[in-house]
């Protein structure tokens, strides 16, 4: 019994098991939308450029207006790796939550 639960365990281990997807928060105003990239400076001035929105935050905030320019708002996002026609890596930023702070 015990041989049959370690081939288990590393027949799981062997196949690896998605990890979970890392949450990173910024507070940040929103700048606009420009070719389908949402765009945010925080309050050193860094600016992140989101190419994807979750539709569960499209809906709290529609970012495709003008009406949420310049105001302030907590961005929750997740980076995907994407792979470009030269087969490079290169990095997504996806917004998963949006709340208004102003």
């Amino acid at each position: 019994m015990k041989t049959i639960i370690i081939i288990f365990m590393a027949l799981g281990s062997l196949m690896g098991f998605p990890a979970e997807q890392e949450e990173f928060i910024i507070e940040a105003s929103y700048i606009g939308m420009e070719e389908g990239v949402y765009t945010f400076v925080d309050d050193d001035d860094m600016e992140y450029e989101f190419s994807d929105i979750d539709v569960k935050a499209s809906k709290k905030y529609d970012l495709d207006s003008d009406k949420f320019v310049g105001k302030k708002f907590e961005v929750t996002y997740w980076t995907d790796t994407e792979i470009d026609e030269n087969d490079m890596e290169y990095d997504v930023y996806i917004i998963v939550n949006l709340d208004l702070l102003n």
